[in-house]
Formats: C-alpha cells, structure tokens, sequence
C-alpha cells in the first residue's frame, strides 16, 4: 500500500485486517516454537524469562491458546479474500514445519525466516489487490536473509562471550560464525544493489515527486544495515535485531527520517 503510493481508506482498512490475521497466526506458530524449546530456553540466560520456560504458563494452556489463535486467525482471514486465506495456511504449515525440522538445518532456518517476513508483504498484496512489484520482492527477501542471518550471528557471538560452543536446538555452532557473517553481509550488499538500480529505474518518476529522496533514503537505509551488522558482530545485540532496533535510539532515528524523506514526495 506505501510502496504504491495507494494509501486509501480501504486499503488502510484492509491492511489492518490483513495485519491482525498475520499477528493471530504468527503467534500461534510461536507458541509451538517456545513448546518445543522448552528444555532449551530454560537453560538460556535470557529465554529463561519467557512464560512456558519459566513456568508462568503450562504447556495446556499453551495449546488451547493456539488452537483459539489459529482458529480467529483463519476466520479473519476468510474475509479478507481467498488467497490471503490460502496465504495464511501455507505460512502456518511452513511454521510448524520451521518449529518441528527446518529450524536444525543450517542455512535453510536462515532462508525460512527472509521467506516468512516476504510473505507477510505479500500478503498485504492479496489483501489491498495491490500488484507487488518485483523490486520490493526482492529486497524484502534480501534485507530479511540478511537480518536473520545477523539473528543468529548474534546469537554465536554471544555464545562464544559465554565460551559455549554450539546453539541448543540449532545446527549452528562456532565454526559456522564466519560463515554466518559473509550471508549476513552478502544479502545486505545485495539488498542495497536492489535499492539502487530501482532509484536509477523508469519507475519512480511515476511514483516520487522529489526522486532525489530515494538516494538519501538508500544512504540512511545502508547506514542502518551496516551498523546493525558491525554491532552484531562486536556483541552489541542479543538475539533479533528487530527487537533491538526498537529499541534503539540510532534506529528510530533512522527510521524517522526514512518516514520523513517518504512524505516529502505528498508535500
């Protein structure tokens, strides 16, 4: 809806829809990813805290709680339209196929993690009827690749300060670190290349008034990405970037003035 420049009411309205279906599934997948990291989350410093591992809530409740979940979840998304719907069957399935297998298997856990924030844009698309155009696919995919990668470099670099050699419940130990380090970069760079063949593209002088503004997007964009890497790297962030950066100063900072740059082109 942003990215097409199609901020409508209904599109708004259908968006919100799409996003609260997203939140009910995605949680329901969580839950069943916490049940079976149990055992590994109460052996983890931070993990420890989180509800089932500590004990504040068992494991029923945790299962009526996903099947309530799972259940509001597909009714709200039967009105949204019919491949939102399908959408939200095939990123449960692939959920639970992540909490039960894929997330052992190097690289592949990497791979899933991209697909399953791509596939919540495109279901944004399904949602608004908007065509998603191949530049925002591939950059999502890139871009996320590249923070899940930095997730779990994160989580050795913090590992090895610990002097623990391997991640419980993962196919990951210290010997994958500069592996893990040259995807996180590689999909960065390639998320970055993206954005600027789409500034130099036909295409934006239909959307952007101001075109200039996408350069100084793309330098704050690259500037976020590459310090988000350089702190993982020394240690700085424990676990998904995401959270940290909500929590950090320099990236809301960024962020705003993303946003800024963007509305420039309604003024």
């Amino acid at each position: 809806m942003v990215a097409s420049h199609q901020i409508t009411i209904q599109n708004i309205y259908s968006s919100f829809l799409a996003f609260f279906a997203f939140c009910l599934i995605a949680s329901s997948g969580y839950i069943v990813n916490d049940l079976l990291d149990l055992k590994v989350d109460r052996s983890h410093p931070h993990n420890k805290l989180r509800p089932f591992a500590s004990g504040a809530l068992s494991v029923k409740s945790g299962l009526i709680t996903f099947c309530v979940l799972c259940l509001s979840g597909f009714f709200l998304s039967f009105f949204i339209s019919a491949n939102f719907l399908y959408l939200i069957l095939f990123y449960l399935s692939l959920s639970l196929l992540y909490s039960f297998k894929l997330k052992k298997i190097i690289i592949i856990d990497i791979l899933i993690l991209g697909i399953f924030y791509t596939t919540r844009i495109i279901g944004g698309s399904f949602a608004t009827e908007l065509k998603m155009s191949l530049w925002l696919f591939a950059f999502s995919i890139f871009f996320f690749v590249s923070l899940a990668s930095v997730k779990r470099l994160s989580e050795l670099i913090n590992l090895k300060n610990r002097n623990i050699y391997k991640i419980e419940g993962r196919g990951y130990d210290i010997k994958n670190l500069q592996l893990i380090k040259v995807i996180a970069i590689f999909f960065g760079s390639l998320s970055l290349i993206i954005i600027s063949f789409y500034i130099n593209s036909p295409d934006i002088l239909d959307l952007y008034s101001k075109p200039s503004t996408l350069l100084a997007m793309f330098l704050v964009l690259g500037f976020w990405l590459i310090r988000i890497i350089f702190l993982s790297i020394n240690g700085k962030i424990d676990g998904d970037p995401i959270i940290y950066a909500l929590k950090d100063i320099t990236s809301i900072f960024c962020l705003t003035a993303i946003l800024l740059l963007f509305m420039i082109n309604f003024i």
